[in-house]
C-alpha cells in the first residue's frame, strides 16, 4: 500500500475533486513489462528550451490574461446555454425521435471537422486495411450517427435504463454479486456506454466510477449529476492524484469500480490493438490481482428500437510470481477481446479519439 501511496498520491473520498492536470496516471510509458511501481516522476517529459523573447509589460500581461479569461468565460456560456436549449429540446421528444435526431445532426456536422473526421478515416483504414476509400468513408458515416445516437439518448437515460438494456449473461453479474467481494467493471465507448452504470446498479453493485472532466466547466456539471444516479459510490476525475488509492480502498471494502479501457493513456502498456501497439491502462489488471476480486468486461451492441444488450466477460487474472507479466497478460487479454466485439459492429465504436497516439 505505500508503494501505491507513493505512485498515485493521498488517498481521499469518492465524490467530485478539482482536477489535477499532473502527469500521473494508471500507468507507465510503453515498455511492456517494465516495472509498474516505478516514480511518475521519471515518466515526466523533458522541457523544451525555447528561445526566449522580450517580455511584454506585466500591465498588458494582466490586461491580456483578464480578456482571455474573460472570452472564454463567455464562450463557456454559450456553449452551456447551448447545451441546456438542446437538452430540453430532445428530453420534449419521445427517446426514438431524440436519438434520430440526435443522429442526424452529428452525422451531418461530424463528417465536416477538419481534424476528427481524418483521423476517423486513418484509424479504420489502419484497423480494417481491406476497407477501399469509399468503403471507410460510409463506414465513418455510420460512427458519426452512432455518436449522435448516444448524443440524444443521453438525454433519456433513465428511460433507457428502466427496460431497454438486457444482459446477455446475467449469471455472471450475480455470481460475483453473491460473492460480495467486489470486481473491476471495465467498458469501452461502445454503442451506447452510457448505460453500463445502470446495469451494474441493476445487479446490486454500487459502482464507483473515473471520469474525464469537459473543459466547460458548466456542462461538465451538468453531465455529470446525470451520471451520478448510475454511480452511487461517486466519480473521480481521472487525472486527480487521489483517485488511485481511493478506488483500490473501495475495491477492497467490497465495492465495484469501473473504468472505459478504450482510450489511449498518457502512461501505459503497449498492447496490441487492431495489429498495432496500442497504450493501454494496466490500472484494473492491477487492482484485480491485488484485491484478489474479478476483472470483467462489459461489452455493449446496439439493437433497433433504441434497445441494448450487454455482455459480462471475466477476464483470467494470472497471480503468479511475476507481478509485472501477469498484469500484462490481463491487459492484453482484455483489449484482445475487446478488439474482438468491436470487429463483430465497428460501426459502434469510437474511432474518432486518438488510440495509437
Amino acid at each position: 500500500m505505500k508503494n501505491l501511496q507513493c505512485q498515485f498520491g493521498l488517498s481521499g473520498a469518492p465524490h467530485e475533486r478539482k482536477i489535477n492536470e499532473g502527469r500521473r496516471a494508471f500507468g507507465r510509458p510503453s515498455q511492456s513489462r517494465a516495472r509498474l511501481d516505478a516514480s511518475a516522476a521519471d515518466a515526466l517529459e523533458a522541457p523544451r528550451v525555447l528561445r526566449a523573447s522580450p517580455a511584454p509589460p506585466a500591465q498588458n500581461q494582466e490586461q491580456c490574461g483578464e480578456m482571455a479569461t474573460r472570452s472564454r468565460q463567455s464562450l463557456h456560456m454559450l456553449e452551456y446555454a447551448g447545451f441546456r436549449v438542446m437538452g430540453f429540446m430532445l428530453s420534449a421528444l419521445p427517446v426514438e425521435a431524440s436519438s434520430k435526431l440526435g443522429g442526424w445532426l452529428v452525422g451531418w456536422f461530424g463528417p465536416k471537422s477538419k481534424k476528427r473526421h481524418p483521423r476517423l478515416l486513418r484509424n479504420l483504414k489502419s484497423a480494417m486495411p481491406e476497407l477501399d476509400d469509399a468503403g471507410a468513408e460510409k463506414l465513418a458515416g455510420e460512427v458519426w450517427r452512432n455518436l449522435g445516437f448516444v448524443l440524444g439518448e443521453f438525454f433519456h437515460l433513465d428511460e433507457i435504463a428502466r427496460g431497454r438494456v438486457a444482459v446477455e449473461n446475467p449469471e455472471v453479474l450475480r455470481a460475483i454479486a453473491a460473492a460480495g467481494k467486489g470486481a473491476v467493471f471495465c467498458g469501452a465507448h461502445q454503442a451506447n456506454w452510457e448505460g453500463g452504470g445502470a446495469v451494474l446498479v441493476d445487479f446490486g453493485f454500487k459502482p464507483l466510477g473515473v471520469y474525464h472532466p469537459m473543459s466547460n466547466a458548466l456542462v461538465n456539471a451538468r453531465v455529470l449529476a446525470t451520471r451520478l444516479k448510475y454511480y452511487p459510490g461517486g466519480l473521480m476525475a481521472k487525472r486527480d492524484p487521489e483517485t488511485p488509492v481511493a478506488m483500490i480502498r473501495y475495491a477492497r471494502q467490497g465495492g465495484g469500480i469501473a473504468f472505459l479501457v478504450d482510450q489511449q493513456v498518457h502512461m501505459g502498456l503497449q498492447t496490441p490493438f487492431f495489429g498495432r501497439p496500442a497504450q493501454s491502462t494496466p490500472f484494473p489488471a492491477m487492482v484485480a490481482r491485488q484485491c484478489g476480486i474479478p476483472l470483467v468486461l462489459i461489452t455493449g451492441e446496439r439493437l433497433p428500437g433504441v434497445k441494448f444488450r450487454m455482455r459480462a466477460q471475466v477476464i483470467d487474472v494470472p497471480r503468479t510470481e511475476d507481478r509485472n507479466a501477469d498484469i500484462f497478460a490481463a491487459t492484453a487479454a482484455m483489449q484482445a477481446e475487446l478488439e474482438r466485439t468491436i470487429r463483430q459492429h465497428p460501426e459502434q465504436w469510437m474511432w474518432t479519439h486518438d488510440r495509437w497516439k
